[in-house]
């Protein structure tokens, strides 16, 4: 195996690190993987959250996601390394029990795809950034529905459809 290939295995399972965290709540060793100048562009849409940086962002997203989402899990379907990112292929579920950024507890179950971008520097993650299927979740967290009754049908079979591809 050549050393970028070492390099790449090894940024993977740094990012299988942060997922482990975010699947247990355990942010004990987060130091330990995410670097102090760890910049997430997915909290920057909230004010109070897009000031923070280094593991303390990392954590503060650990307990609130934990905290809106009982069963939270990242299930990764696939992770390619290339240089310095990982992009990782996810599958999210969890129930909603909690507030989720002003979007009070519903009790539903959801599921949805995501894709995870992580730049690695000095064995860190430095940066992440996600697209995530926002459409989807935010229709099954009961957020989101059809503009009107005559788009239901249409609004539901295309909810089951991707339902059974997620």
């Amino acid at each position: 195996m050549s050393t970028q290939q070492q390099s790449e295995e090894r940024n993977i399972k740094i990012v299988r690190r942060s997922m482990e965290a975010l699947n247990t709540g355990d942010t004990s060793r987060v130091p330990e993987f995410i670097h102090p100048d760890y910049f997430n562009h997915e909290s920057q849409a909230s004010p109070e959250r897009a000031k923070l940086r280094g593991p303390d962002e990392f954590i503060d997203t650990v307990k609130k996601l934990r905290a809106a989402f009982s069963d939270l899990h990242y299930e990764e379907q696939e992770s390619i390394a290339s240089n310095d990112k990982v992009v990782s292929i996810m599958t999210v579920t969890g129930k909603h029990t909690g507030d989720f950024f002003g979007i009070a507890p519903a009790g539903r179950s959801f599921s949805y795809k995501a894709v995870h971008i992580s730049r690695i520097a000095d064995g860190k993650i430095v940066e992440h950034k996600a697209v995530r299927d926002d459409l989807r979740f935010m229709m099954q967290l009961g957020v989101i529905g059809a503009a009107s009754p005559q788009y239901e049908p249409i609004l539901n079979a295309w909810m089951g459809m991707i339902g059974a591809n997620a």
